[in-house]
């Protein structure tokens, strides 16, 4: 492949290390209302918008479940557990600022789509200290469909001004893989939690244990 001119970024499991935090207050939150919380659950829900979160945990636990109030209570659970982990440099996944020092070096365009909201991404990079590299951001706010549809992942190439195909988009989760797949951008998986199917592996164009791989993979184009 040729050097990327743009390269998207996930960012919850993949920049930060959010999907433990994450599960860690799901589990708590559902003890409280009575329910198990499996793993597998929690993998189908990685990359996923607030608004599709809900009607997939309403589709697991029945229409009776308090989805919503459960949602509310995991998000209070979830904040409270960040607050003790994002001033932590291990909040940052590893590698994650040499990465994106090597990609400035390269003069390539750095943005982050998520699905989560504005206010959340602006804060995590500011506070971990990357929000220097950053050149732009796209929330699942400000598109009208999230992952696995490709909207957010062209909604930041639209606004890099940089084709689809001379993009690259680094993910860790399976919706974050077939929205960049859909975008027709090429993509590499960091797999957190979602371990890469025999479909993911097909989709993306390279899989990779860690951000320091991926920094090595990069430098050898």
């Amino acid at each position: 492949m040729d050097f990327p001119k743009l390269v998207i970024f996930d960012m919850d499991g993949l920049m930060f290390d959010t999907e433990r935090i994450a599960y860690e207050a799901w589990q708590k939150t559902a003890e409280h209302f009575g329910f198990t919380f499996e793993l597998s659950i929690f993998c189908n829900l990685i990359g996923l918008t607030n608004q599709d979160i809900i009607h997939y945990v309403q589709s697991v636990f029945g229409p009776e479940a308090p989805v919503l109030k459960w949602r509310e209570y995991m998000k209070q659970k979830k904040k409270e557990l960040l607050e003790e982990n994002l001033h932590l440099e291990s909040f940052k996944k590893k590698g994650l600022e040499s990465l994106l020092s090597f990609l400035k070096t390269k003069n390539v365009k750095i943005a982050v789509a998520s699905s989560n909201e504005k206010a959340a991404i602006e804060r995590y990079l500011k506070t971990s200290g990357v929000s220097e590299y950053i050149d732009l951001y796209v929330s699942g706010e400000e598109v009208k469909r999230g992952k696995p549809n490709p909207d957010v992942f062209l909604e930041a190439c639209l606004r890099a001004e940089v084709k689809p195909s001379k993009a690259l988009v680094i993910e860790d989760s399976p919706a974050g893989i077939k929205a960049a797949y859909q975008a027709g951008i090429p993509s590499f998986m960091v797999p957190d939690y979602s371990k890469p199917t025999s479909e993911l592996r097909e989709m993306a164009d390279q899989v990779f244990d860690s951000l320091e791989s991926v920094e090595q993979y990069l430098r050898s184009l």
